[in-house]
Formats: structure tokens, C-alpha cells, sequence
């Protein structure tokens, strides 16, 4: 009822296009409960984009469709909605299973479930290779390790010396969630949709609020302007940059930002040709060092509404678009580089190596969110690296080389299924990744929004205000000389022993054992840290 309600009374379009057969319930069901919260008014500009991507889409990149077009029609809306979320939503509960077993159901903002996800997978791996558990179970015992506050797993290889034994353990490190913004969204010069991770689109004054207090690094990418500057002004004649009206097609030189232009170094590049000027369509990328977090224009009013984004903006291409031109012109199925070299005449540097150079792997999996697989949501980052045209270990030369324009993110299962001959794959202009099935069946994956990648743009940010001088610091209290008293722990326990585990133990008087001597322990790294700070230099 809620649904034939929401379609007869908020969504006419999508009513249509399901009565019709072209969509089934389990998009519009989909569709409905994303937007059971948006008002009528930005629906109903919302729902012809909608109606279109619920063609082609499944339920869930269409729920995350869905977000992306609501922060890109009305931001000020979405960023309500997300605090009003973050208010009454978020929640944490634990339920009793069959046989002995309990489950746990979180609601988190998308910033922590990223942040948990990743102390998790980053506590996990602290065992060897020879521990028997699954990478279920490790998950499992890895969020109970940190819900108890230990820095790192015991491995149960049950090895008398234990690669991970004798490791010194230090503090965990912050965890990494990866957001990306382009340049004018984080200096408030528009408000397009960021993209999180691992999760999809935010609004941007959440990625602006994040972004305050992370480590930035700049990814320049030229080459679709570069190209079509080439084809504007006829053959190889880019505008002077002396231009004012020419974009820059080049890093800015140093400036007060403390960004540089990046040096020739493998880590810099994109592990592609090092020649300055690369031939037309081949990406000309530009990742520039990690940099501390700069000062961000504040925001004027926070209770004045967004400025409404233009509708006569370009729009990204749609599948739609895609399947109409492959039926106009079949040709577009043998690729855009069917000879695997990307369009490069001579292998650039790593070409004619199997593994891809980090910062290949980063230019290509920077363009896609997931496998691109079409339905597929394997994150990219936790996918292979594949070589759209296979690279022959016997003939590299002959073979698919290993660059930018011939790789994609593929999952293990899908790298496998392309391995075997069920799928073909081939890359189209403009990055749109196409499988071929063997029965001639054809799914279309297109990359990220522009918006939504690491910024393509090159402008010079506002001089930085000079830095306030810092406070003299009070003067400092004497130290309190208890602290170089023998502790408990190193008055009844070896200094190698480690506290115990509380997995597995039921026993009542065990456990408050257990749980006296983790105590102890922790008063111990306590006065150590203590010590450590008011220990004087060594020379």
C-alpha cells in the first residue's frame, strides 16, 4: 500500500515506466524508500533522471543514484536530511540467535562505518598467514579486540616462533577513508556531490567538515582537455597560457598553498611516459605529495539556503546514451584501443610488467567506485587489477600493456569469469567499461561522476592569513616522582608478558582475574608512557 501510494501520489514517472513492465518492483521498491524523506518539490525534479537510471541500474546503485542526484539538485536538503539522520538514526543493538549466537545491528554515519570498517580489516591483519581462522572469523574477533581496547590479535598458528610474536606493537595508526572533492566544492565556490569511499555520494559540507581535518593530496588529470583543446583550435595549437580566457592545462607553480609542482619520481607519476607533451587521448596525471590540511573559507550563513546548482550544466553520459551509439554503430565494440598499447606507440616505463606501479593502479581505480562489473558492488579498492587486453608474460611487446587505458577493477570472481572466456571486455572513450556476455548480451559500466574524482582542476588557492604567534606555555608542575616506583606488573610478571584475552572465557572467576590483571597492565603502559615523556635527551 505505501508503495502504490508513493507512486500515484510522488512519482508518476517511475508509476509509469513499472506499469509498463521496463521496471521491476524490487527497483521501485527501492526507489521509494530512498525517497520517502524527500519533499514533493525536489522529487519532482529529481524524477526524470530517476526514471531514466531505474532502466539500467540495480536496487542498490540505484538507492545510491538516488542519493547522488538529491545532493546535486538540492544540497541544502540532503545536508538536513543527513543531520537529521545522524540525530534519531544512529544506534547500536544486540539480539539473541539460535544456537548460542547473538547478533549485532549498528547504525552509524557514513564517516564512522568507514572508520570501523577499516580498524577492523587493520586489526585483523596483525597475524601471519599460517593463522587457521577464516576472514569471518578474524573480522569477528578483531571487532571484539577492539571493542575491549587491545591493539592487535593473538595468532592461534600455534608455531613455536611466530613471525608476529616477537613484533614491537605500536599504537594503532589513524584509520584511512579516502574522500574525494573537487577543488571548487571544497572552497565553496559550488556545492557538486563528493564521494566517500566504500559508500558513495555525501553532501559537501560533510566531505568540507572532513576534509578540515585530514591530509590532502592533489590528482590532476589533463587529458580529455588537453584533447579537446587539440580539436578546438585544430590539430596540435593549445591556447597560450598567457590567455586569460584559456584554462590551464598545467600544475601552478608554487605558491602559498605549499603545493609543488611533482617531481619525475616513480612515486609522482603515473607510471606512464615521462615525455611532457603525450599523444591526444592518452592521460597526462599529475598526483601531487601529501600535504596537511589547509584553511577552508568559512560558511557565510549557515541557516542561508544553497545556491542553486545551473541546469544547463553538462550532464555525464548515461548508459542510455551508451547503448544507443553501440546500436548505431556496432564498430564501438572493438574497443577504443583494441591492441591492448593504449594508444602509446612505444611501451612507456612499466608498461611491459604484470604488476601495475602504484600509481597506475591508483589513476585506474581513482575512475570507478566498484567492480565494474555491471551490478557488481565489490568495492574498487578491494578488487584485482585487470588487464582489459590480456598482457602475454610470453610477448609483453604483443600483449596488453600494463597502463592506465588498459585496466579496470574487477573482483576475483569476475576477473576469473573474464579469464575463462564467458565475458568479453572492452574500454570505450570516455572510460565506459562494456561486458560482452558469450550469448551476446551487453551490460555498460561508466566511471565516476567528475565530480565525484579526484579533482581535474588546477587553480590557485587565497594566500593563507599570516599564522597567529603561539601562547607562551604555563609553566610546568614538577613531575611526580611516584611514577618511578616499581609497578605491580613489573613486581609479579615477566616484562615480556602480554595481558589475556577475555574471547571464550565463561568461568566467573577466571574472567574477574582476567579482567584484574588487563587492569594492572594498563596501569603499567600508563606510568611507562608517563616515564617515556619525562625521560631527557640523550646527548
Amino acid at each position: 500500500m505505501a508503495v502504490g501510494n508513493a507512486l500515484d501520489l510522488r512519482l508518476p514517472l517511475i508509476h509509469a515506466v513499472f506499469v509498463s513492465g521496463r521496471v521491476d518492483f524490487s527497483r521501485v521498491f527501492a526507489m521509494v524508500e530512498a525517497t520517502a524523506e524527500i519533499s514533493d518539490a525536489t522529487l519532482a525534479l529529481m524524477e526524470p533522471h530517476l526514471a531514466d537510471a531505474a532502466l539500467y541500474l540495480t536496487p542498490r546503485k540505484l538507492v545510491a543514484e538516488v542519493m547522488r542526484e538529491l545532493i546535486r539538485i538540492n544540497p541544502a536538503e540532503a545536508e538536513d536530511l543527513r543531520k537529521r539522520r545522524e540525530r534519531h538514526s544512529r544506534r547500536v543493538s544486540v539480539t539473541a540467535d539460535l544456537h548460542g549466537m547473538a547478533q549485532v545491528y549498528a547504525t552509524l554515519t557514513a564517516a564512522e562505518g568507514r572508520t570501523l570498517d577499516s580498524l577492523i580489516r587493520e586489526m585483523a591483519g596483525t597475524v601471519c598467514r599460517e593463522d587457521p581462522r577464516t576472514v569471518d572469523s578474524l573480522r569477528t574477533d578483531a571487532f571484539m579486540a577492539l571493542v575491549h581496547g587491545e591493539s592487535y590479535l593473538h595468532c592461534q598458528c600455534g608455531r613455536d616462533v611466530c613471525p608476529t610474536a616477537h613484533l614491537s606493537r605500536p599504537e594503532r595508526p589513524k584509520p584511512e577513508v579516502h574522500i574525494h572533492i573537487d577543488l571548487d566544492t571544497l572552497l565553496r565556490l559550488a556545492d557538486n556531490p563528493s564521494h566517500l569511499e566504500g559508500h558513495g555520494s555525501i553532501d559537501p559540507e560533510l566531505a568540507r567538515l572532513l576534509a578540515g581535518d585530514a591530509t590532502w593530496q592533489a590528482v590532476i588529470a589533463d587529458a580529455r582537455r588537453i584533447d579537446a583543446e587539440r580539436n578546438a583550435f585544430g590539430g596540435n595549437d593549445v591556447p597560450e597560457p598567457d590567455d586569460p580566457e584559456s584554462p590551464e592545462v598545467a600544475p601552478d607553480p608554487p605558491d602559498s598553498t605549499g603545493a609543488e609542482p611533482p617531481e619525475p619520481a616513480d612515486g609522482d607519476g603515473s607510471g606512464d611516459s615521462p615525455a611532457p607533451t603525450p599523444p591526444p587521448g592518452i592521460p597526462a596525471r599529475y598526483r601531487l605529495r601529501h600535504r596537511p590540511s589547509g584553511q577552508l573559507p568559512p560558511r557565510q550563513d549557515p541557516s542561508a539556503p544553497y545556491p542553486q546548482q545551473p541546469d544547463a550544466a553538462p550532464r555525464e553520459p548515461r548508459v542510455t546514451d551508451v547503448l544507443d551509439a553501440i546500436a548505431t554503430n556496432p564498430a564501438l565494440l572493438d574497443g577504443q584501443y583494441p591492441d591492448g598499447h593504449g594508444g602509446y606507440d612505444h611501451p612507456p616505463r612499466g608498461a611491459l610488467t604484470y604488476r601495475p606501479s602504484n600509481a597506475v593502479r591508483a589513476a585506474v581505480f581513482d575512475k570507478y567506485d566498484t567492480c565494474t562489473f555491471p551490478g557488481c558492488t565489490v568495492k574498487a579498492r578491494d578488487c584485482q587489477f585487470d588487464h582489459i587486453v590480456e598482457f602475454d608474460p610470453d610477448n609483453p611487446h604483443a600483449g596488453g600493456w600494463t597502463v592506465e587505458s588498459n585496466g579496470q577493477p574487477a573482483c576475483t570472481r569476475h576477473h576469473q569469469a573474464k579469464t575463462d572466456r564467458l565475458f568479453r571486455v572492452v574500454r570505450l572513450d570516455g572510460d565506459a567499461i562494456v561486458w560482452i556476455g558469450a550469448h551476446g548480451a551487453i551490460g555498460v559500466t561508466l566511471p565516476l561522476p567528475a565530480e565525484q574524482r579526484p579533482s581535474d582542476r588546477t587553480k590557485k588557492l587565497a594566500p593563507r592569513p599570516a599564522p597567529k604567534s603561539a601562547p607562551i606555555p604555563p609553566p610546568t608542575e614538577p613531575p611526580d616522582l611516584g611514577i618511578y616506583e616499581p609497578t605491580w606488573w613489573e613486581t609479579h610478571m615477566h616484562p615480556d608478558d602480554l595481558p589475556p584475552t577475555l574471547a571464550g572465557i565463561t568461568d566467573p572467576d577466571h574472567l574477574a582475574r582476567c579482567d584484574q590483571l588487563r587492569t594492572h597492565h594498563a596501569e603499567h603502559q600508563a606510568i611507562l608512557t608517563a616515564r617515556e615523556k619525562l625521560r631527557p635527551p640523550p646527548f
